[in-house]
C-alpha cells in the first residue's frame, strides 16, 4: 500500500500508520498531502490502514532456534540426536541466504512436524476429541 489511497468504493482516504504519524506534524509535506486529499473528497471518511489478524492462528512465543536445540538434546535418544542435531544445523545454515520471513517459519514446521507433542501441550483430551472430530468432518469422513 502507499502512503495514502483513495477508496470510492467504501468512501474512505486511507493511509497508513507511518504516513499518519508524519501527518501529524503541520509543517511536513504528509500533512499538506492529506489536507489536499480531504479538501478534494470533504465526505469521505479518514482513516489509518489496518492489517488483519487471524484470531485462529497458532503462536508459540517460546519457540525460538535454542529452545528446539534444547529439545533435541533432551528429548532423541543418543544414537538418534546427532542426525537430527545435524539436520537442524543443516537447516539454520541453508535458511541463511533466505529473507528472514521465510526461514523461521519453514525451521518452525519441520520442528513441530518432527515433534508433534509441542503444538499440543495443554490440549485436554475433550479439546483434542473436538479438534479430531472437526478435522474428521473437513476431510469428509
Amino acid at each position: 500500500m502507499r502512503d495514502i489511497k483513495v477508496d470510492f468504493i467504501n468512501n474512505e482516504i486511507i493511509m497508513t500508520r507511518k504516513f499518519a504519524a508524519q501527518a501529524s506534524d503541520p509543517r511536513s509535506a504528509e500533512y499538506a498531502l492529506l489536507q489536499a486529499t480531504r479538501q478534494a473528497y470533504p465526505n469521505f471518511a479518514v482513516r489509518k490502514h489496518t492489517i488483519k489478524k487471524n484470531s485462529n492462528k497458532e503462536c508459540y512465543k517460546g519457540l525460538t532456534y535454542d529452545y528446539m536445540r534444547n529439545y533435541i538434546l533432551t528429548h532423541e535418544s543418543k544414537v538418534a540426536m546427532d542426525k537430527v542435531l545435524a539436520e537442524f544445523d543443516n537447516m539454520l545454515l541453508i535458511s541463511q541466504c533466505h529473507s528472514k520471513g521465510y526461514r523461521y517459519p519453514t525451521i518452525k514446521k519441520w520442528f513441530l512436524d518432527k515433534y508433534p507433542e509441542i503444538s499440543q501441550f495443554g490440549m485436554t483430551a475433550k479439546v483434542e476429541e473436538e479438534m479430531n472430530n472437526v478435522c474428521e468432518f473437513a476431510m469428509g469422513a
